[in-house]
């Protein structure tokens, strides 16, 4: 197997021997499935959820992704293709088996404030279709259109807890009591999430699994491809820096209902677990984020 169970494996031998054995898949893959000769220019990274290798062929860029949490995440991709392939957002697929995903790389850059408008009104469109399809249960799929758990309480009960490093001494008693106050509101699953219906949803939408081009965008990293709420994927939207004029674009082109009050505790929570922001920082976010409400 391919698969390994967290980072800390990367100081000892047998993360080095799973590396061996992921680069010989792709050689594998290469030679004896794709009839190519070589990987030019190979580029190999270990993210969060999988171990890539972005290498060229023909005059093309292409990513080749293992999994690091089991085929399930595999399985997500291939229903993503199933269900969302004719929207043309996702990277197209080259190959793929039990171990290993082969796509075209995307280009472009991180989704930011700096989006055009055409391409920012497409993006309201697609997710507009996507969040039509609706789901039943709650988390990613298990199967076709099932959520793997039965409610969002279930869902968020089997999640590690927030938590923040403390470790900054320049935060004031009142930033630190407005961060503690932050955590323990996202620590408890609002009764608007619990009643509120499940659409086919990304699961993971954040500024850099949007790769967005001048003319264009793609959507990768479907591996939490599930049954959530609208307002968990559309949280970007209020982290991301856009301003009110973008926002009421693509609100309009999305044309959908949008619980403001999910919004933001989605938001706030994707806040809170992003590792690149200092506290102070953190906070100021939510601040910015407590304005939307009123917008």
């Amino acid at each position: 197997m391919l698969y390994f169970p967290d980072k800390s494996a990367q100081e000892n031998e047998q993360f080095s021997a799973m590396l061996d054995e992921i680069n010989n898949h792709l050689v594998y893959v290469l030679t004896e499935k794709l009839g190519w000769h070589d990987a030019v220019n190979p580029e190999m990274s270990v993210g969060g959820g999988h171990v890539v290798i972005r290498f060229e062929n023909d005059g093309q860029r292409l990513v080749f992704r293992v999994p690091k949490f089991g085929i399930m995440q595999l399985k997500r991709n291939m229903m993503a293709y199933r269900y969302l392939g004719h929207l043309d957002i996702i990277p197209e697929k080259v190959y793929h088996d039990g171990k290993c995903i082969i796509e075209l790389h995307a280009d472009g850059g991180p989704f930011s404030s700096k989006v055009s408008d055409a391409v920012l009104g497409r993006m309201a469109s697609q997710l507009s279709v996507m969040h039509g399809i609706q789901t039943n249960g709650f988390g990613p799929l298990n199967f076709d259109l099932q959520g793997g758990y039965p409610s969002a309480a279930a869902y968020f009960q089997d999640r590690a807890p927030l938590a923040l490093d403390w470790a900054e001494m320049d935060l004031t008693s009142i930033q630190t009591d407005a961060l503690t106050a932050a955590l323990a509101q996202s620590a408890t699953v609002p009764d608007e999430l619990q009643s509120a219906p499940t659409f086919l949803g990304h699961g993971d939408l954040w500024r850099n699994n949007i790769l967005v081009s001048q003319d264009g965008f793609k959507i990768v990293d479907w591996d939490r491809l599930g049954a959530y709420p609208i307002e968990r994927d559309l949280a970007f939207l209020w982290v991301a820096g856009l301003c009110a004029s973008q926002r009421a674009l693509f609100y309009r082109v999305y044309a959908k209902t949008v619980n403001r009050s999910l919004l933001r505790w989605f938001a706030v929570r994707h806040i809170l677990q992003d590792g690149s922001l200092r506290l102070s920082k953190k906070l100021k976010k939510i601040q910015e984020i407590d304005l939307l409400m009123h917008e």
